[in-house]
């Protein structure tokens, strides 16, 4: 019973673990729950239902209020006795939205259990309209066979930053109902509670749950296995080992579980991993981004410090962001990396001493993640330096930027096992690049390509749309003019692309931001999203250059117009920049996973290793005519996630219109060079052949049909 257990009054983030200290203990013990919660949104129903496992097993009745939003026209509608049954259809589309973008293992093992207790009969579900703001109690009411009580009310929102004691400090306040000098604590909530459940709570409009939704609910209860508290809890501690530095360096071992199955490496993940050994463990595996090249490495490290029980792991990556979750994914193998970025001060004394434990066998194991800003500075070098090669292991994520004259030099060359890593190992023109990479990491020795993880069921299967985009006159003859620089300059210069030539790499940058901000992409992307409800886990690809807009004010940078055309439209949407600071785009990618964002606006910060596997619609507005960057971004689109079925893919291609110039070499050029990226997407898309359908008529007219057949 309730009583029983040994409750605090408070519980706050920094000491205490809510699902593990408070919800699953009192949720086991109850017979009957009543929750409000705020907005319906990934995170508040995930919120609304944790530790609910527990409730399941118990076969208790739940009562639960989550908050919509009314706006102008509803509470109008309202006044002039409107009918609620038209306002719970439109409720009941914005919630099933919800239901269908619900990503993250944990959150749909939640949903699950709640539609499992609406299938049974044993949830009843309302919702809660202000008809000024938004309704954002957040009140639980929990009750046992004995009639004894406890009333929690606090400020935690279901997010990683809001949860973990890293991030937001929240706090919860407990009252047991068996207290009655608490009476003037709880009464007021039990009271609140049954006033809103019965509609009679000023300033809020109480409907029932929409049909279609609870129909929903029901369909998801008859697919589903209904999970048990180790399930829950398996689950939590991934999250927990994710975010959370545990205050003792323990030794490295693998997971029992990883998104709740039980842990094991994929076929194509062994073979990579065998080859790799066959080769004296030394090489580069070419896989798929999506395919698992964060999660091999680890468990290539694990095991061979259970061979040796020594060894120093060091990862280089290009970027802070996917610096962070290479620290993240390493807690899961109960590693706790030295994070050597964002300042010397942080970490160098630190890494110092652990390096000099290591060097006297005190420790057994250490490991470094460094940005390769980082690893090419002096004081990293030095520490570099000191480490034994036969007990390094030495990977290098996105291997192919040790390609560059800086990067290759900073590499240690005393290191025995080298692993590089990178679905696009060689550069498409620079081929002294690649002798540098294969010279340090060794050969190619597996390759598992976007076909292969496609056909496996690795990655998501996709749809391909072309949307054509004509540049106008004033970019046409920017362009032709760039072109004609750009040829004369090659013809005079032997120099490769990024190999000693800056004037031929400004005029190339230029001309593909002319592309890139091309102003006629605002009009066909706002053909394409006129008149469409907003679709959660959507990304726009922008370029950084200016477009021109239609009212002849200012240029405007393209990530910023496409971010106000978005907000006019409805969507909640948010840019993902290199401007954005570190702790701001960890919130963005939270609240783009959890479905409280429906859009993020990137330019490059997606491009490499950051994960969004919850994304499902993906509108190309620039890409550059590097296949490296093209492909990557698809792998990235195209990763598994929890109900994801396939992806979508809308590619704004560039092109020459009709009549403006003459026929030349340069506007076929164009063609061929957008054509390249193209049939590279079409290629594996389930409608290729609509893809060249469409493209068909602009092929035969340029003698270009070889590009796609």
């Amino acid at each position: 019973m309730l009583k029983d257990l040994n409750l605090k009054a408070v519980y706050q983030s920094d000491e205490d673990d809510l699902l593990r200290d408070f919800y699953i203990p009192a949720l086991s013990q109850s017979v009957q729950y009543d929750r409000a919660v705020g907005f319906f949104s990934g995170s508040m129903l995930s919120f609304a239902a944790q530790g609910i496992s527990a409730f399941v097993a118990g076969n208790g009745r739940m009562r639960l209020v989550v908050g919509g939003e009314l706006d102008e026209e509803d509470v109008a509608a309202i006044q002039s006795g409107y009918d609620t049954r038209i306002l719970s259809e439109k409720i009941g589309r914005q919630l099933l939205r919800v239901l269908d973008n619900v990503d993250d293992d944990l959150f749909q093992t939640r949903i699950e259990l709640l539609s499992w207790l609406v299938a049974s009969g044993h949830l009843d579900i309302k919702v809660a309209l202000k008809r000024r703001g938004m309704y954002h109690a957040k009140v639980g009411i929990m009750r046992d066979a004995n009639g004894d009580g406890v009333v929690f009310q606090g400020s935690a929102n279901e997010t990683v930053y809001a949860l973990l004691p890293d991030f937001n400090f929240e706090t919860m306040n407990v009252f047991p109902t068996w207290r009655q000098e608490l009476a003037a604590h709880f009464e007021p909530h039990v009271a609140g509670f049954e006033r809103l459940w019965k509609n009679r709570s000023p300033g809020t409009v109480v409907i029932d749950f929409p049909d279609a939704v609870r129909e929903r609910f029901i369909r998801i209860a008859k697919r589903s296995r209904v999970a048990d508290t180790d399930t829950e809890r398996a689950l939590w501690e991934e999250a927990l080992q994710r975010y959370m530095p545990s205050p003792a360096r323990s030794q490295p071992s693998l997971p029992k579980t990883l998104g709740g199955r039980p842990f094991t490496i994929m076929p194509h993940q062994r073979r990579a991993l065998e080859a790799w050994r066959a080769s004296d463990c030394q090489g580069i595996l070419a896989l798929a981004t999506g395919a698992g090249k964060t999660v091999t490495a680890i468990y290539a490290a694990v095991q061979f410090f259970k061979q040796t029980n020594r060894l120093c792991l060091i990862v280089a990556v290009p970027y802070q962001s996917l610096a962070d979750q290479w620290v993240e994914n390493l807690r899961i193998f109960s590693i706790q990396a030295f994070a050597c970025y964002g300042g010397t001060a942080r970490w160098r004394d630190d890494v110092a001493q652990a390096l000099h434990l290591f060097e006297q066998g005190a420790a057994p194991f250490i490991c470094l993640v460094v940005v390769n800003k980082t690893l090419t500075g002096e004081v990293f070098q030095h520490l570099l330096k000191n480490i034994p090669g036969d007990r390094m292991l030495w990977v290098g994520d996105e291997c192919h930027h040790h390609g560059s004259v800086t990067n290759a030099a900073s590499l240690p060359d005393q290191a025995q096992l080298r692993l590089g890593l990178s679905a696009t190992p060689n550069h498409y023109l620079n081929s002294e690049a690649n002798l540098r990479l294969n010279r340090f990491y060794g050969r190619v020795v597996d390759t598992y390509d976007l076909r292969q993880a496609l056909e496996d069921g690795v990655l998501t299967p996709y749809r391909y749309q072309v949307e054509l985009v004509d540049l106008t006159e004033d970019e046409t003859d920017r362009y032709l003019e760039l072109s004609e620089r750009i040829g004369r300059l090659i013809g005079r210069s032997p120099a490769r692309l990024g190999e000693g030539n800056p004037e031929l790499d400004r005029l190339l940058f230029e001309r593909a931001r002319v592309l890139g901000g091309a102003s006629n992409k605002m009009n066909v992307l706002d053909r394409l999203l006129r008149g469409q409800e907003p679709t959660a886990h959507t990304l726009f690809y922008c370029s950084d250059a200016s477009t021109d807009s239609d009212d002849n004010s200012a240029p405007q940078r393209q990530v910023e117009a496409v971010s106000q055309r978005l907000h006019d439209l409805g969507w909640r949407a948010s840019r993902f920049t290199a401007r954005e600071a570190t702790y701001e785009r960890r919130l963005i990618l939270d609240g783009f996973r959890l479905g409280d964002l429906e859009a993020m606006v990137a330019i490059r910060c997606l491009d490499e290793g950051i994960d969004v596997p919850a994304c499902q619609k993906a509108f190309i507005l620039a890409s550059s005519r590097n296949p490296r960057q093209f492909i990557q971004r698809r792998g990235r689109i195209l990763r598994r996630s929890p109900g994801k079925h396939f992806a979508e893919i809308v590619d704004l291609m560039v092109r020459i219109p009709d009549g403006l110039v003459e026929k030349s070499d340069v506007e076929r050029a164009l063609l061929e060079e957008e054509l390249k990226r193209v049939a590279e997407f079409a290629r594996l898309a389930r409608n290729s052949g609509d893809v060249i359908e469409t493209l068909m008529p602009l092929l035969v007219e340029n003698d270009l049909t070889h590009c796609l057949i």
